[in-house]
């Protein structure tokens, strides 16, 4: 299901153009790792021996621009849907002297050679696009075969769907907490799951954090939140209702023939 858009893709453009203007005063200099799925990519991706990695929905560039400082095996291009957090992004890696090149292009339709990357990375863009399950198949074009991809995104399988019940009952536009984003699709873990697979991914691992389990009225959401959980059978069990998945995994190689 899907709210908060225009069928025209120029106009999405536009409004994430000033969404992301709007949003440049909250840049500030934590480290991205603060956030729990830039956290678990991390946990991941640093295993990796490196090579070429793309970025798919950097936004303005501040996880590209830590990578780049913390993880020198990769060369990184970071790519976004709006011109407005790409010249933000450059203006961030120029001021702080770090080799990323950042590119304006879209997810759907990314303008890479079949097979360019070793590694494609997402975190928290596949339920702002159009059409998902397109995404997860140019994730597969472009990763080299036996390339690696970390994906993270939303499920609203906890406390948050009240908030969506909410804007539903109210047609008003869903709000995660971070402001109102000119498109927010809702999404389900299994839903991402399945597009990955339909696209020839294998997903080997998954996990989640920021288990929301319910949104009361004049009540701060943290009091009523678990991030991570400390045992390992606490986190299994834990996994179908945490806010934000991870999924982690690989492109199948290409078979010699028999």
């Amino acid at each position: 299901m899907q709210t908060n858009t225009s069928n025209q893709p120029e106009s999405i453009r536009e409004d994430y153009d000033k969404w992301h203007e709007h949003m440049r005063s909250a840049d500030c200099s934590e480290s991205p790792l603060n956030h729990p799925w830039y956290e678990s990519v991390w946990r991941e991706l640093r295993n990796y021996p490196g090579g070429r990695l793309l970025e798919v929905g950097c936004g303005r560039g501040g996880f590209a621009i830590w990578l780049a400082k913390n993880a020198p095996q990769f060369s990184i291009v970071a790519l976004d849907f709006s011109g407005a957090a790409i010249a933000i992004a450059k203006e961030s890696a120029a001021a702080q002297q770090v080799n990323v090149e950042f590119v304006q292009g879209d997810a759907e339709a990314l303008q890479f050679a079949d097979g360019t990357f070793d590694v494609v990375i997402s975190c928290e863009c596949m339920e702002h696009v159009p059409h998902p399950p397109v995404m997860a198949r140019e994730f597969a074009r472009v990763l080299k075969p036996g390339g690696r991809f970390l994906l993270t995104t939303e499920n609203y399988l906890n406390g948050m769907l009240l908030g969506w019940l909410m804007s539903w009952l109210r047609r008003v536009p869903f709000n995660s907490g971070s402001g109102v984003q000119p498109r927010e699709n809702f999404f389900l873990f299994w839903m991402v799951h399945s597009y990955l697979q339909a696209a020839g991914l294998v997903v080997a691992k998954m996990e989640s954090s920021h288990h929301q389990w319910l949104l009361l009225p004049r009540v701060n959401p943290a009091k009523l939140c678990t991030d991570q959980f400390k045992h390992p059978v606490a986190r299994r069990l834990a996994f179908p209702f945490g806010r934000h998945c991870s999924f982690f995994g690989h492109k199948c190689p290409v078979q010699s023939p028999v």
